[in-house]
């Protein structure tokens, strides 16, 4: 019996306008809430600046940092990852809730998102 591992990367960059001048602040106590619920641990390097890092279990990792353009905000989301199940990709509910509280809480000019992962390719 062979075990097969799959990888993925998957990178969001959401450029909102910022009208209420607020936005970082909402998006990081999201994130945070984000995180906790989904027992993420956080990575401590990014304490005390507009960073954050955060690890799943068991070879998970995501970083969101923020960027200005012009007036607005950029928010930006890298992950990569490894799992067992081709069928069972983990975070698709973190990223698909990330994405829907950015739809509902702000004005999104720009979005980028990008997925790769290698789930859908058979090994051998």
């Amino acid at each position: 019996m062979t075990s097969c591992v799959y990888s993925a990367k998957y990178v969001a960059t959401y450029t909102v306008q910022d009208k209420n001048k607020n936005t970082k602040e909402i998006t990081i106590k999201f994130i945070n809430q984000l995180a906790d619920k989904n027992s993420l641990s956080k990575d401590t390097k990014y304490n005390g600046i507009d960073t954050l890092g955060f690890y799943g279990r068991p070879y998970h990792y995501f970083k969101f940092w923020f960027d200005q353009k012009d007036n607005n905000v950029v928010v930006k989301l890298d992950y990569w990852g490894n799992f067992g199940s081709r069928k069972n990709k983990p975070y698709q509910d973190f990223f698909n809730e990330l994405n829907d509280f950015m739809k509902e809480n702000f004005i999104i000019i720009e979005q980028d998102i990008k997925e790769e992962n290698n789930s859908n390719k058979k090994q051998n």
